[in-house]
């Protein structure tokens, strides 16, 4: 069934029945019913791909996330996603891989795809090939994002700050006599880099002397890491994850060895997610706050893609929750 031939059986234009199926005001209250009764008996569904093609307008929006598995990038597509469905936005969610060719690429797929916004969600679409495809194939599409950096004309930046939150913590175990605190950094990325920096300038802003220790991205290896640590002729009281799959991973280790939390380690996580309030013990993790970054950025994009004026940079700001492991 076509709309002309709902708007023949019906008895009216074809621009009432359309008004009807857009809610429009306007037609009166039988003929609202008429209408939408023949719309309900043969499960009409309006082409969105045609109104498209007419308005201009697809009602897409392309959510881009490096790895799919992370929990924490998961969650906040998640309430973006919803955000935009409230909108009358529908969203294409792309897994992209770990590299900046790649996620470049998925630009250009996006592009293709006619999206009126896109959200890109980590530190890691902060980079120059990311940015380079932006120009090329999306220089006029609204894109948000979300804890990273793009200095465009048609980008919204949004901004963890991490920076005070690991100044937090470092604070924190501090006064709590802790005193040789290591790092377990993560992959390479932007975001993981002003954490790093936090922590090196906070720890020898008190006199202690810096730790930083290169792991990856999953409990894996932030058990091998700390396992690594424990067994050292320097063995850390305390150590701060960069991500807080790494510190379950770690929490793990440092009670395989016959350690106690916070007793003999005390340990704090990063992102406050799923994991952190499931771990065993529970772990102490620096919130930041993934539920208002990812509201702000689906805002800021509904903003530009209306056309109205917003900030090009914000700032969320993160704290830190106590738990069972600090």
């Amino acid at each position: 069934m076509t709309i002309y031939d709902i708007a023949k059986e019906a008895g009216v234009s074809a621009s009432t029945v359309s008004r009807v199926i857009n809610r429009k005001p306007g037609i009166n209250a039988a003929t609202r019913e008429r209408i939408q009764g023949l719309l309900d008996k043969y499960n009409f569904s309006a082409s969105e791909t045609a109104r498209g093609l007419v308005n201009q307008q697809t009602r897409m929006i392309g959510i881009l996330i490096p790895d799919i598995r992370n929990q924490h990038y998961i969650e906040g597509a998640y309430i973006a996603q919803e955000e935009f469905l409230s909108r009358g936005y529908c969203s294409l969610l792309f897994n992209t891989g770990t590299t900046d060719e790649d996620r470049a690429e998925y630009i250009r797929i996006l592009a293709s795809r006619r999206v009126e916004g896109v959200i890109l969600i980590g530190s890691a679409f902060g980079s120059e090939k990311v940015r380079d495809a932006i120009v090329t194939y999306m220089k006029d599409t609204p894109v948000v994002i979300a804890n990273g950096e793009l200095d465009l004309p048609n980008v919204t930046s949004i901004i963890v700050d991490e920076y005070s939150g690991v100044r937090e913590i470092v604070n924190y175990l501090h006064n709590r006599n802790r005193n040789r605190i290591v790092f377990v950094d993560g992959r390479d990325t932007p975001s993981n880099r002003i954490k790093v920096r936090s922590y090196d300038e906070t720890m020898r802003g008190l006199g202690l002397e810096p730790r930083v220790v290169r792991s990856g991205d999953s409990a894996e290896e932030g058990y091998d890491t700390t396992l690594l640590l424990v067994n050292s002729g320097d063995r850390p009281d305390a150590i701060i994850y960069a991500v807080d799959i790494l510190a379950v991973g770690g929490s793990r280790a440092i009670l395989d060895s016959g350690l106690r939390l916070p007793d003999d380690i005390s340990i704090v996580g990063i992102d406050n997610s799923l994991y952190a309030a499931l771990a065993n013990p529970r772990l102490s993790s620096l919130d930041t706050n993934l539920k208002e970054l990812s509201l702000a950025s689906a805002r800021a994009l509904s903003l530009a893609i209306d056309g109205k004026p917003g900030e090009k940079h914000l700032m969320v700001s993160s704290h830190l929750v106590i738990r069972e492991t600090s």
